[in-house]
């Protein structure tokens, strides 16, 4: 809660950070020049602190990735779902049964007499 009232801040200020040079460029150029300003200075001047730290920044070199050991295991059509649901509920137990309920209710559609 606190990171969205502090993010409608930050964009409230930035709204009214535009009006105020929208304004202090109205009198010199008309409105059309002022709001074209006011954008300019909005989106050159982030873009150019976020360059020029990109620049100063150390670039660390990547580490490579390993290629990993490939394991063929023959395949079992009427057990591949049942195994791919199996190999999820180890990693992640919550997805797990998010799939297997939709695939109850897969077989009872597609079980279903009509």
């Amino acid at each position: 809660m606190l990171a969205i009232t502090a993010s409608a801040l930050i964009w409230v200020g930035v709204g009214f950070a535009g009006y105020a040079i929208y304004l202090a460029f109205l009198p010199q150029t008309g409105a059309p020049w002022a709001a074209a300003c006011a954008a300019a200075i909005l989106v050159i001047g982030p873009l150019t602190y976020a360059a020029l730290v990109n620049i100063h920044m150390p670039h660390v070199a990547q580490p490579r990735l390993h290629t990993p050991d490939a394991h063929v295991t023959p395949a079992q059509a009427e057990n591949a779902t049942l195994t791919l649901l199996a190999k999820v509920a180890e990693e992640k137990p919550l997805l797990a049964v998010l799939f297997a309920g939709i695939l109850g209710a897969s077989e009872a559609v597609m079980h279903r007499k009509d």
